[in-house]
């Protein structure tokens, strides 16, 4: 529910200035969330692998990000968020 709430935030993504935003661009809908948490469940039955693919994967997507199309970046809920911002942060990851 923090992510729905808080734009893309949870307690702990707050601390460390980060959030998740939809591939689009968009903030996180209802659907996006569950999605995402889902996704953890599929992190834990492919022996966290899903969690460490962050570390091979070209743009830094876990698997729940897979599932659930989207990808954390760094900033606050008030930076603007738009194709052109997400395409420079996954070129740079």
């Amino acid at each position: 529910m923090f992510s729905l709430l808080w734009r893309g935030q949870t307690p702990g993504k707050k601390v460390c200035n980060i959030r998740v935003v939809a591939l689009s661009g968009e903030p996180l809908g209802m659907l996006d969330c569950f999605g995402r948490y889902g996704g953890y469940g599929a992190g834990f039955a492919t022996g966290l692998l899903g969690f460490l693919q962050v570390y091979w994967d070209p743009n830094r997507q876990a698997i729940q990000d897979k599932i659930s199309a989207t990808v954390v970046i760094q900033g606050s809920v008030n930076q603007v968020v738009n194709t052109q911002t997400l395409e420079e942060t996954l070129k740079t990851t």
